[in-house]
């Protein structure tokens, strides 16, 4: 699915990257689980929330967000030293969380396309291991968790298309999306 964000605000822009970053947490939250580290799974929410804070108009501190990028380059997995397939999933969402923080820090940066294709990219190497193919192709197969990450993207380019004000908009995303049962794999915790 192609995201155009060419006539999109570049708050909507980071709020898409946002979102879908918040359904990536629970694969980032597992990860941690499984290396015995659910304390990192709180700080990187944490640097989510002030993401939502941002947006909302209630954090106007470019030196916090400075620092909350400092401290998800230390929370990001590093492939090369995990084992097992959950640091992708893991490493995806930390990618987001930093496009979105570089955007609202340099705001003639868009990632917005970039982070539309990574979003699906995650969903079909989870459908190729799961479903133990060498690649998902969405155009010989349909999947369920395929199809709801391109109506979830659907849905996320309509809610940030609504005429109200920014801070309605936010609040209201960040509710819609708190009563997902799981995250764009299907995990939920």
């Amino acid at each position: 699915m192609a995201v155009h964000s060419g006539d999109r605000a570049h708050w909507e822009k980071i709020a898409f990257i946002t979102a879908l970053c918040e359904r990536h947490i629970p694969n980032y939250a597992l990860f941690c689980e499984t290396i015995d580290a659910p304390q990192q799974a709180k700080q990187l929410q944490k640097v989510l929330n002030k993401v939502w804070e941002y947006l909302a108009g209630q954090l106007n501190s470019m030196k916090n967000l400075e620092k909350a990028l400092l401290l998800l380059e230390e929370l990001t997995p590093e492939p090369s030293e995990e084992d097992g397939y959950g640091v992708y999933p893991a490493l995806d969402c930390c990618l987001l969380l930093t496009s979105a923080l570089q955007m609202i820090l340099d705001d003639s940066i868009d990632d917005v396309e970039a982070a539309a294709g990574l979003s699906i990219a995650t969903v079909s190497q989870f459908i190729a291991l799961s479903e133990d193919i060498d690649e998902f192709d969405p155009e010989q197969q349909q999947h369920d968790l395929y199809d709801q990450e391109l109506e979830l993207q659907r849905w996320l380019n309509e809610r940030l298309k609504v005429k109200a004000a920014t801070t309605e908009i936010i609040k209201s995303l960040r509710k819609e999306l708190s009563e997902f049962d799981s995250s764009n794999l299907g995990i939920a915790l």
